[in-house]
């Protein structure tokens, strides 16, 4: 008897699993069915072309699941497959092809993300840069009056208005237009009526919202005008 094991264990792992599956009756499209294990797996399986299989780690849980079904013993048949996957010719590049998809698949995945999120980066500073430049273009000009300073009093009829705003803005006093130097220096005069008068000086850019500063000046007596 113990002669006989040892001319049965001379078999390959694949003959010992074809046998026993026909002995069951059963086809190899049953075991893929019962399985989901694609049918070129289980084939290799009975032909002993482990270079065919996918990686030891899911070869063996294929196998498990391939023995269970035509009613075999799996811990002799992973033994044996271990045994013999350990000394078979396999094809390291097969055996590596799964994980290398996955790592590809995995990195495309990345490119892909980094890619939107590069998008929506390069977007985001687009909409702050012309956000800006709009802001920047529409916002009202500064606008300082140093003279006349405001609420005064004064018995001259004439009076000097000066101030600074930003280059390139127009100045308008009392809605008459006065102009800049390169600088946004300005300087004018104005007449005075009898009683409280507004001074109103505006600046504004081309496109944008003006900035009006309003002086109250008090004209007390023409008489004693200079």
């Amino acid at each position: 008897m113990a002669f006989l094991i040892r001319q049965l264990d001379t078999q390959s792992i694949g003959a010992k699993i074809k046998s026993l599956r026909k002995k069951q009756g059963i086809s190899l499209q049953m075991v893929s069915n019962e399985t989901h294990i694609h049918k070129k797996y289980l084939e290799a399986f009975e032909n002993d072309a482990y270079h065919e299989l996918p990686d030891p780690l899911y070869a063996r849980h294929f196998l498990k699941q391939f023995v269970e079904v035509i009613n075999g013993d799996p811990k002799y048949f992973l033994a044996r497959y271990d045994e013999e996957c350990g000394s078979c010719p396999a094809d390291v590049t097969q055996l590596k092809i799964p994980r290398q998809r996955i790592g590809k698949q995995v990195l495309r995945q990345w490119r892909a993300i980094l890619g939107r999120l590069g998008i929506a980066l390069l977007a985001l500073i687009l909409l702050t840069y012309i956000g800006t430049q709009l802001h920047t273009l529409i916002a009202p000009p500064n606008l300082i009056v140093d003279d006349p300073h405001d609420d005064i009093q004064t018995t001259s009829a004439s009076l000097s208005v000066s101030g600074q705003t930003d280059a390139e803005v127009s100045i308008k006093v009392n809605d008459d237009p006065v102009l800049t130097d390169p600088t946004g220096r300005f300087t004018t005069r104005v007449t005075l009526t009898r009683g409280l008068n507004i001074i109103t000086v505006e600046a504004q850019k081309k496109y944008g919202q003006p900035n009006i500063v309003r002086r109250t000046v008090f004209l007390e007596d023409l008489g004693k005008m200079r």
